[in-house]
């Protein structure tokens, strides 16, 4: 969310400097340190505000200045293109819906300013626009499918005498789905609103909307393209523990492997960010134990654009660490870190043959540790069964030799190996399936 001061003069990369917004606004200058990286040009077209959903631009804000939100966007999937004809170089900008996206729905001026007014003159002009409004029934959806409720929740200073006002007047907007489809507890979740907010959202789901399941995992599938912090996430758990314990089972049983995927194709997420989300998610369920390998196996193995090598180790991280030879870890640590990035298709088979070469070389690893515990427990068995032939031996050296050279390990080492040895097999990760798809990217 981005709440704007109402007199804005330009929209360009000066806004991160807080030299274009009349009064200066303190979110401005927060602003200011999340993008200071943009080039000259359209803040609004930089990758960190690519999933910026809720900003309104002022109605005297002429066309010159009206920024362009790029297709990939989330603002830009759902905007519609007019042609800027102020321009002696006409081209399409999506601007336009949000310099007239309150016009008529003063509920939604008064949700998306207050942040910038005093406490009691927000609820005052609320407390007006309600009685004024529900009369005119100017108590609709903006352009981008907001209630006065969605609004609220995208701000970045919550009070609770607004929302209660907004509740008590219009219950049925708690789980009114967006442009995106989605409620506004996710907006709360997602700007880590306070726990008194959170309670308040909850409980009169609870009261008014019993019956109502929240879409758990698309909020999880959203914190992951949005690159949201891992603490997100624990929110979530959480509230999701303490408001909705019986809806706890989609959580639990979520496909994590699925989920990181996400994260680092989608979001591009860095290595350390993904370790605090898995670590966040099993620190929440330590009972399931979920093996990455196959839903994350699915995404890296089929992505041909922005591999980086870590996704390799992620769904091995416990397996390598586990081994007992360093001279191992570092092997394959080596393998995993000259592995192909390029997007070129012969790239992308290099890519597929190191996997194979990864996962085949940590099994056999794996097995060998096996087969010295096998050898050390048959060892055992022999050295107390024959405890009798150590009187005849005068070392206790050639006495131990002795019992491992007769214990049996060489015949059933080689019998049991077969058991133990698996082939690494792309099809288990769905590769030579044609009907697996990535999870719908959410409107």
């Amino acid at each position: 969310s981005m709440e704007l001061p109402r007199a804005v003069l330009r929209m360009d990369v000066n806004l991160t400097q807080g030299t274009s917004c009349l009064p200066p606004s303190k979110l401005v200058q927060a602003v200011s340190t999340m993008i200071s990286d943009s080039k000259a040009g359209d803040v609004f077209k930089s990758p960190r505000l690519r999933h910026l959903r809720n900003v309104a631009f002022p109605p005297q804000l002429d066309e010159k200045n009206l920024p362009t939100f790029d297709n990939s966007s989330d603002l830009g999937r759902i905007l519609p293109s007019k042609r800027n004809r102020s321009l002696a170089f006409s081209f399409l900008c999506n601007g336009y819906a949000l310099r007239c996206r309150f016009d008529h729905l003063p509920i939604h001026r008064v949700c998306y300013y207050q942040s910038h007014d005093p406490a009691e003159v927000a609820l005052r002009d609320l407390r007006e626009e309600l009685d004024r409004c529900i009369e005119l029934e100017q108590t609709g959806r903006d352009c981008l499918g907001f209630t006065p409720l969605h609004i609220l929740a995208c701000s970045t200073k919550h009070r609770s005498e607004l929302y209660e006002l907004l509740l008590m007047r219009f219950p049925e907007h708690l789980i009114v789905e967006d442009e995106w489809g989605d409620i506004p507890l996710l907006y709360a979740l997602w700007g880590r609103a306070p726990q008194d907010i959170i309670d308040l959202l909850t409980s009169a789901m609870k009261k008014y909307h019993p019956d109502y399941v929240v879409d758990w995992l698309k909020m999880v599938q959203i914190f992951c393209e949005a690159l949201a912090p891992p603490a997100c996430l624990e929110y979530l758990i959480n509230t999701n523990r303490r408001a909705f314990p019986e809806q706890i089972l989609a959580l639990q049983s979520m496909d994590l492997g699925l989920m990181v995927g996400v994260l680092c194709v989608g979001g591009k997420a860095t290595e350390d960010h993904v370790e605090r989300f898995i670590e966040t998610h099993q620190n929440a369920f330590p009972e399931n134990g979920a093996d990455l390998s196959c839903g994350f196996m699915r995404f890296i193995l089929r992505e041909k654009f922005g591999f980086k090598p870590f996704w390799l180790r992620v769904p091995i991280s416990k397996r390598l660490s586990s081994l007992q030879k360093r001279e191992q870890r570092e092997e394959i640590e080596a393998m995993i870190h000259a592995c192909p990035t390029g997007s070129s298709e012969r790239m992308r088979q290099k890519r597929l043959e190191v996997v194979k070469s990864v996962f085949d070389r940590l099994d056999l690893y794996e097995i060998i540790e096996k087969l010295w515990v096998l050898e050390l427990a048959l060892w055992k068995i022999n050295m107390e069964v024959s405890k009798d032939g150590a009187e005849g031996c005068q070392a206790g050296e050639c006495y131990r030799s002795q019992c491992r050279i007769t214990s049996g390990a060489d015949v059933i080492a080689p019998n049991v190996m077969p058991y133990l040895r698996r082939e690494f097999n792309f099809a288990t990760f769905g590769i030579e399936s044609d009907g697996l798809q990535y999870p719908q990217r959410h409107r």
